[in-house]
């Protein structure tokens, strides 16, 4: 009888192991599609950012155009309030003139400090282009490597999932049933750990001290026992 209740014991061991695995492998798992989304949008973020890099080029590019005619208006009204300068009949068309030349230089100094700006930024835009562009392709390269890597875990992760669950089938039909249903409400109340083996005169799932008189009944394996804290199944430590 003792040796029944001891493979019993072997057989209830055996599941929480599977258990214990099946919720690493399936963690592991359900982690999968987040890695590969993260892959991705760290992907298309370089790309976001080369094109509003590449519309951030052109739109200074206008701005350089329109820049462009509004010195050359500086300059025609310059020009022509410099002939009208010398025609000026009064001392106060003379003085109109001369105000007039004076704003439209200052529009014409203001407007070229403007294109240099456009100008240095539009370069360092194109150097950011062409360093993003560079960027982009390597990580499009190595993206794919880690998303083929990562779909190949998920299909060993999922083979791995299905042959420990018919393993866990299979051990769970050859456990007592009151013993499995016991086992099961535990593990469902326990975060998953419904057996704990005696180690050091502590429970393992919860390390409180264990009675030595209950320390030598778990060590003859031939009744049931439980943590007095926890509610744990105890075993004898599985070496």
């Amino acid at each position: 009888m003792a040796a029944t209740v001891k493979q019993t014991f072997q057989h209830l061991w055996a599941l929480q192991q599977l258990d214990t695995e099946l919720r690493t492998l399936s963690d592991k798992l359900s982690q999968i599609p987040g890695r590969v989304n993260d892959l991705k949008k760290a992907a298309a973020a370089i790309k976001t950012e080369l094109d509003q890099a590449k519309g951030a080029i052109i739109e200074h590019k206008v701005q350089y155009k329109l820049s462009e005619v509004e010195l050359k208006s500086a300059e025609e009204k310059v020009t022509g309030y410099s002939v009208q300068l010398y025609s000026a009949k009064t001392n106060e068309q003379y003085k109109a003139f001369l105000k007039e030349i004076e704003t439209q230089k200052k529009i014409k100094s203001g407007v070229e400090d403007r294109m240099i700006v456009l100008m240095e930024e539009t370069e360092a835009l194109d150097r950011k282009v062409r360093e993003n562009e560079k960027n982009s392709a390597e990580l499009d390269v190595e993206t794919v490597r880690k998303v083929q890597m990562l779909e190949s875990e998920q299909q060993e992760l999922e083979a791995a999932i299905a042959t420990r669950r018919e393993q866990r089938e299979a051990t769970a039909a050859v456990v007592p049933a009151d013993l499995l249903k016991r086992y099961e409400r535990v593990r469902a109340n326990k975060g998953g750990i419904a057996v704990a083996t005696v180690r050091k005169e502590r429970c393992s799932g919860c390390m409180s001290p264990i009675p030595a008189q209950l320390i030598l009944e778990v060590d003859r394996q031939d009744h049931l026992y439980l943590c007095e804290a926890c509610g744990r199944i105890l075993i004898v430590a599985q070496e």
